[in-house]
Formats: C-alpha cells, sequence, structure tokens
C-alpha cells in the first residue's frame, strides 16, 4: 500500500529583510560582547519588554492520548508482531482520511487535536504519528533531516522552514528494512541527506517555536515571548530559539538585549547565518557600519550559493504580482541547482504570466522532467488553472498549458520512500 505525503513545515528560525543591503567588508572579525549569566537571566525574564516578569505559557498535551485515539487504536492492541501493527497502523491512518488531511502551516496542534481535526502541520502530524505508534508498542523517535531549507517571508520577517519526521528504528526481519520512515512530505528526502534522532524535548520546543513565531506575525508580543520563554524552558541548546528571542528583542528597540541573544546563538553552533542575520541588521539600525558589513558580506556570500533563497525572493516578487522582477531570483536558483523543478516551475509561471507562452510551457515542462513540484502545483493550483486544458480525446484526463503528464492539481502524490505490502 503506497502512502500519501501531507506538507511540510517546521518553522524553526526567523531572521529579517534588509540585510542585503550589501558592502564590503571593511573591518577585521569584530569581537562580540560577553554575555554574563545575569545578562542571560534577563534575556529570559522579559521584564526590560513588559515591565514585569513574563511568564512562561502553559505546556499542551502535546502527546497525552485521548478517547478517540484509544477508539482509533483499538484494533490494533491485540496484534502480537510488530509488522502488522505497523502495517495497520498506516492503514488505520489511510482509512480515516489521515494520509491525505488538510495542512495549514500555521496550526500546530497536540497529537489528539490532530487527529479530532484532521489537520495541522507537519510537525503535527509527526508528534500524532509517533504518539500514535508509542501507544501499540512501536518505539517511534523523532529525526531531523538536514534538506535544503525552505524559505518565507512575512512582512519584515525571512522565515527559514526545516524537516522532521518520524522513525520506527530496528525493524530488520520485518521485510521493512532496518527501520521505518513516516515522512508527512511530498517529496522524499534525498538519501544523501544527514539524518539524526532528535529527543522529545527537542521536538517539543519546535512545537512551542511555531507556536512563538505564529503569535509574533499576528503582532501578538507577549504571547510570543510567553511561547518563547516555554520553548527555552524545553531545549536550552538550540540556536534558533536564541536567534528568534534577538528578533523580538530588536522588533521592540532593545538592542543590548537583542546584541546579547544573537552573540548567544552564534556561539552555540556553526550553523550561524541565522545569528550573523540578525547582528548585521541590527547592527545597520544602530549606525555600526563596519560590524554591519561584515556580517552582510558573510551573509551575502552564503545566500548567494543558496538556491533556496534565490527561490524565496522570487516566490515573493511573484505573489505580488512583480513577475517580471521574480525570474531573475528564479534562473539564479536554476543556475545553482539546475536539476531541481520547483525552480523552472516557478520560472515557468512567472513567464506565462508575462505572456511568454514559448517559454513558460518550456519551464513547465522542465519541471515535470525534474519531478518533485507537486507542493507547489497545488500552493499555485489558482494560477495554473488559468492555463489549464482538457484533452479533446480524454475529457478526464487534465493536463497543464498543453505539458503531457503535466501536474495533478485534484489528487496528492504517493508516498514514494516507503511501503509497505
Amino acid at each position: 500500500m503506497s502512502m500519501e505525503r501531507t506538507p511540510v513545515r517546521m518553522l524553526a528560525s526567523v531572521g529579517w529583510l534588509g540585510v542585503l543591503v550589501m558592502g564590503v567588508c571593511a573591518c577585521a572579525t569584530p569581537q562580540l560582547p560577553e554575555v554574563s549569566p545575569a545578562t542571560k537571566r534577563e534575556l529570559v525574564s522579559g521584564e526590560a519588554l513588559f515591565g514585569t516578569e513574563v511568564a512562561p505559557a502553559e505546556p499542551i498535551a502535546i502527546q497525552d492520548t485521548s478517547p478517540e485515539m484509544e477508539r482509533f487504536l483499538a484494533p490494533l492492541f491485540e496484534i502480537d508482531s510488530r509488522r502488522e501493527r505497523l502495517r495497520r497502523l498506516v492503514r488505520r491512518l489511510a482509512e480515516v482520511g489521515l494520509l491525505n488531511a488538510r495542512y495549514d502551516e500555521r496550526l500546530t496542534l497536540s497529537a489528539a487535536a490532530t487527529l479530532e481535526a484532521k489537520a495541522g502541520n507537519c510537525l503535527s502530524y509527526t508528534n500524532m504519528f509517533v504518539t500514535l505508534a508509542r501507544r501499540v508498542g512501536l518505539r517511534a523517535r523523532f529525526q531531523r533531516v538536514a534538506v535544503p531549507p525552505t524559505w518565507g517571508i512575512d512582512g519584515d520577517l525571512l522565515i527559514r522552514s526545516n524537516h522532521i519526521n518520524a522513525v520506527v528504528p530496528n525493524m530488520r526481519n520485518t521485510g521493512l528494512g532496518q527501520e521505518f520512515v513516516m515522512d508527512f512530505n511530498y517529496v522524499a528526502p534525498e538519501s544523501s541527506h544527514e539524518r539524526w534522532l532528535v529527543t522529545d524535548a527537542h521536538a517539543f520546543a519546535l512545537m512551542y517555536a511555531n507556536l512563538s513565531v505564529d503569535a509574533l506575525m499576528r503582532g501578538q508580543q507577549r504571547e510570543a515571548f510567553a511561547w518563547l520563554k516555554r520553548t527555552l524552558i524545553e531545549d536550552p541548546d538550540n540556536a534558533d530559539h536564541w536567534v528568534n528571542l534577538g528578533v523580538i528583542y530588536a522588533r521592540a528597540g532593545a538592542t543590548d538585549l537583542a546584541e546579547a541573544a544573537f552573540t548567544l546563538a552564534y556561539r552555540m553552533t556553526w550553523r550561524r547565518q541565522s545569528a550573523m542575520a540578525g547582528l548585521a541588521t541590527l547592527y545597520r539600525q544602530t549606525g555600526d557600519t563596519a560590524r554591519a558589513r561584515y556580517y552582510e558580506e558573510k551573509i551575502r556570500r552564503l545566500r548567494a550559493r543558496d538556491p533556496f533563497y534565490h527561490l524565496a525572493i522570487g516566490r515573493a516578487a511573484y505573489d505580488k504580482g512583480a513577475y517580471e522582477d521574480a525570474l531573475p531570483s528564479f534562473r539564479r536558483a536554476i543556475q545553482l541547482r539546475p536539476r531541481t523543478g520547483v525552480f523552472h516551475f516557478m520560472k515557468g509561471l512567472a513567464l506565462l504570466r508575462l505572456g511568454d507562452d514559448k517559454r513558460g510551457l518550456r519551464g513547465l515542462r522542465m519541471a515535470t522532467r525534474y519531478g518533485q513540484v507537486d507542493d507547489y502545483a497545488l500552493r499555485y493550483r489558482a494560477d495554473l488553472e488559468e492555463f489549464l486544458e482538457v484533452d479533446a480525446d480524454d475529457p478526464n484526463a487534465r493536463t497543464i498549458a498543453r505539458v503531457s503528464s503535466g501536474f495533478d492539481l485534484y489528487e496528492r502524490p504517493g508516498f514514494a520512500e516507503t511501503r509497505i505490502d
């Protein structure tokens, strides 16, 4: 039985727009300030922003089971074979529509709420699967995957989304290989992508971070801080969370505390791009031109080589109707990674919008050749339907803009990484 995929969005870090006002590095490596334990306590207090210390948001019952979950799992409890229990669990998910359920990137829910609503984001669905699998005695774990991050833009926030899935390890002699991977995503991560198991605390913190970022995007500053404080209680060693804290302080004008938060993040990990983005913007706004240029140049070099960053910039222009402005970003993404379908897909759409049917259709053909674009086909369904034609010989066959074997806008693609026969 093939399994359907649900799109992914796991919001891990937030940077700012505006850091691409680049200059030539004109200084030696700048020294970052030392962050004392007292300053760190002040950072997580929130008193500097809100006048009183902010209490952390109350934890949600992330993996508590519900009567509905017990009824859902009832047929599995008496099955002895781990292989059969796993097989039946996946079948049950398919039977009730949870492998083809509604994706809402802003909806971070507990396992029980995800099952009930049949809706949520990637992290919600992954947590639901881990909870269900554990309830029937399977040792499911959360797993991070080092896929190229996707980028999104919301107002003055540049949002980097990463990837997480679920693993049931030690499945030898079951016909499933050494491990079973449940990936709620349209496109299977490539086998070459680094993967590592993470703790429940790490995954739970990501859920709280999602809630914090969503509150920040709604302009709810205190709520965002409270969720982020809960995040840091769960996982204080994830640099991304300190970057987000720096963003909150910087947006409020608390530059010293913002610098301290970005500095902590910078020193925690070698993946420093988000922390550098925060520092660059902060120094630019405070008039520290030399330091701003130093970090801006480092970011410019990193982002210049990141095709998915160029895709995000192009999409931001496209979504505003600035199709001509979007094209250079899509072309640059293709130059950096020519065999990735989504870049050709977006370039093709932009060209079609500009009336260049010949080159637009060529872009869509290239997208179908390289594949893995079904999530974008659904995101831009309305745009594609303007170019949708019905085959005269088969009125039930839908093709996009005369591209044979085009994008199916009405059915989600099958789960391609793992099969249970």
